[in-house]
């Protein structure tokens, strides 16, 4: 009677699983845990720890599917989506570049692959640099995108139309389509933003409305920001970006 090597017949079985279009899955500490539900993962998230920073770090995702985060100085939007594996897809815009000894949120968020959930608690890891952010959901109404207005506001997707780029340090810069503006902001009593202390260039420009020259102040909602003269007239709008 022939005989057979324990090792040939473990070679042969593995052949035929490959032949036969099978995989065999090794254990992986990066493979997901379980399914993920994007209502889940809707709604702001922050460290658990305080930080010496002008806003709370934080990451909001909102059921539109775009997100925003901040890394306490500085702040950046994008569109997000999640597989039922957890697998995280993200698209990212500009941010503002101020210094900041906060935390690398925005970028933990554009970096991502994979995230968890598990109650009030999100876990968002990278393959880029190998990294996992333990997150907590926040319940504090003064975090998140609803909170200071600072970054990116655009009049439109175009190459020369107005814009501000507002700073967590009260400062502000942008372009009302023909001139560079300056100046810092504050924000008032009743939560509009205060432009103060302004200053531009004298370029002469024809044919553009330098509508955002004359703001002198700015009410945010949803995302958008409704800019006013110094006697309240509705001037035009800008939405963050």
């Amino acid at each position: 009677m022939a005989t057979h090597s324990p090792t040939r017949f473990l070679v042969a079985s593995a052949a035929l699983l490959l032949l036969a279009g099978c995989t065999i899955v090794t254990p992986d500490s990066e493979s997901p845990s379980g399914s993920v539900q994007p209502g889940a993962l809707v709604g702001t998230w922050v460290l658990d720890q305080s930080f010496d920073s002008p806003e709370q770090p934080y990451v909001s995702f909102v059921q539109d599917n775009t997100w925003s985060a901040s890394d306490g100085c500085n702040r950046v939007q994008g569109t997000w989506e999640v597989g039922s594996d957890g697998a995280l897809t993200t698209t990212s815009g500009p941010q503002t570049m101020m210094a900041c000894e906060g935390a690398q949120l925005p970028l933990a968020v554009s970096r991502s692959t994979r995230v968890e959930v598990d109650g009030d608690t999100l876990v968002i890891h990278s393959s880029y640099d190998s990294t996992v952010t333990t997150l907590v959901r926040s319940t504090d109404r003064t975090v998140g995108p609803q909170g200071l207005p600072i970054g990116y506001w655009v009049e439109s997707n175009t190459p020369t139309a107005p814009f501000l780029s507002i700073q967590a340090d009260g400062s502000y810069s942008g372009n009302d389509g023909c001139n560079v503006i300056t100046g810092t902001w504050e924000q008032a009593d009743d939560e509009a933003i205060v432009f103060t202390g302004g200053a531009m260039t004298l370029m002469a420009c024809e044919g553009v409305d330098q509508w955002l020259s004359q703001a002198a102040q700015g009410r945010v909602q949803a995302g958008v920001m409704t800019l006013q003269s110094a006697d309240g007239t509705v001037l035009g709008q800008l939405t963050a970006r």
